[in-house]
């Protein structure tokens, strides 16, 4: 069902005749060839002799730029899309997601991480961070791993909660001890290609020792800290309530975790006063702009935390509260959603793509490794096609063409590391007919075990 295209070295591969992206700091647009070599970018722009041996690939009249990164998704709720409409954050939670997601096992899991894997890749997504989940993490990281994309990924961690069904409520040093295992097993591999990340999923569901206990793992293993927070008013004012007064950043503050690698999904609720006590150098945002908007949470201010030197990256979440996970759907969507809230010369097509390449590998720890068509980075690559009228336009600025017009439509090309995953459009190593029958039984088998509230 999955081929062996992951567990192969990359080959050499020459891009003829593309317009690059390349995103860099200069944000340089050229025309010319990339030449893909040992899974890394060798050569950028100009006309470059094909080396023996090697795939030329023409792809004259489309725009090559770096893969997408999104920060911050949910591939464990794939198959709960449509389950949870209508609701907010917190009812949305207890009486959908929660209790799905207890019906989960690694059998479920990896067919639920599978559909959604391919789902970002076919959009162009070439980087993940996956928040995980609590049953079945094993399965979702295997297919992740799989998949062939590039991931910062790890379990889900809960420990206590309003609502939270017996399943996902752990015992606080057995799910420690488990994520460390899982992480021991899965950072690291494929040359670097995935790395574990610790995902406390947020402070309502996580007592003070487990939070010390994440605390005292990222200190001793190296590994990051990836939550939800500040995300919708009603969950910033019962965090409030629980911790004595303190929302999230205050408490991340007085318990250390602000002095860790800290990237938290959402930040709708950022203020200035927050954004005083942050490091940009440590402490990172995703921006969620379908799921705040479905999910009726509110516009996170862009223009006002990377003013304050925090990086921004950008996430589709989940698939049952945004419905989709393309990330060129995100990139539009943050570029508008800036305008309405800071004025339209406040954001520019730019500053969207750089929320799913150079800023977003910020975001991530992985400003060296990708983000940027440049010599020597991983080649994880992106060739949308410029065959639709609606991305003809030469006359402005390109940035802007592909934040607003492009669409997932228009991918035709998606590598990773070097390997060609996608090709024309089509995955070269999963078997879509395989995936959509198993991940139908998957959901099935989740639903005959959840206890779902009427």
């Amino acid at each position: 069902m999955v081929s062996d295209v992951v567990n192969r070295p990359a080959g050499t591969t020459l891009l003829k005749g593309g317009t690059l992206l390349t995103l860099d700091a200069e944000a340089a647009v050229r025309s010319g060839d990339v030449l893909v070599e040992g899974g890394r970018l060798r050569t950028i722009g100009g006309e470059i002799e094909a080396p023996e041996g090697a795939r030329i690939l023409d792809v004259s009249g489309c725009f090559v730029l770096p893969g997408l990164i999104q920060g911050h998704v949910h591939l464990g709720q794939t198959i709960f899309r449509g389950l949870a409409e209508r609701r907010r954050l917190l009812p949305w939670l207890q009486e959908r997601i929660w209790p799905l997601e207890a019906g989960h096992d690694d059998e479920s899991a990896y067919w639920c991480a599978l559909q959604g894997a391919a789902e970002c890749l076919l959009s162009g997504t070439t980087t993940i961070q996956d928040i995980g989940i609590g049953p079945g993490a094993a399965g979702l990281l295997r297919a992740i791993d799989e998949s062939g994309l590039r991931a910062l990924a790890g379990k889900c961690l809960m420990d206590t909660g309003d609502a939270l069904p017996d399943r996902l409520r752990e015992e606080t040093d057995a799910t420690l001890a488990e994520t460390v295992s899982l992480g021991e097993a899965f950072h690291g591999r494929d040359g670097g290609r995935l790395g574990y990340v610790l995902n406390p999923r947020f402070i309502l569901s996580c007592s003070d020792p487990m939070w010390q206990g994440i605390r005292e793992t990222s200190d001793r293993l190296g590994w990051p800290i990836h939550t939800h927070a500040l995300e919708q008013k009603e969950e910033t004012e019962a965090v409030r309530q629980m911790k004595a007064g303190r929302d999230e950043v205050e408490y991340f503050d007085e318990t250390g975790i602000l002095d860790r690698r800290l990237c938290i999904a959402h930040g709708v609720q950022l203020e200035s006063g927050h954004l005083e006590r942050v490091d940009g150098s440590r402490f990172s945002v995703v921006h969620c702009p379908s799921s705040n908007l479905k999910l009726g949470s509110g516009i996170a201010d862009l223009v006002g935390i990377r003013s304050a030197g925090v990086p921004v990256g950008v996430g589709a979440d989940g698939a049952p509260c945004s419905n989709d996970l393309d990330a060129l759907t995100e990139i539009r969507l943050a570029a508008l959603l800036q305008h309405l809230r800071n004025g339209p010369g406040s954001f520019s097509g730019l500053d969207a793509l750089r929320l799913a390449t150079s800023e977003g590998a910020q975001a991530l720890g992985l400003a060296g490794t990708s983000g940027t068509l440049t010599e020597g980075m991983a080649a994880d690559v992106l060739v949308l096609s410029r065959d639709r009228p609606e991305t003809w336009g030469e006359r402005g600025d390109l940035h802007d063409v592909v934040a607003y017009s492009s669409s997932r439509a228009d991918v035709r090309h998606v590598f990773v590391a070097g390997r060609h995953l996608v090709e024309e459009g089509r995955l070269q190593h999963l078997d879509l007919v395989e995936i959509r029958r198993r991940a139908a039984e998957a959901l099935d088998a989740v639903l005959g075990r959840a206890e779902l509230p009427a």
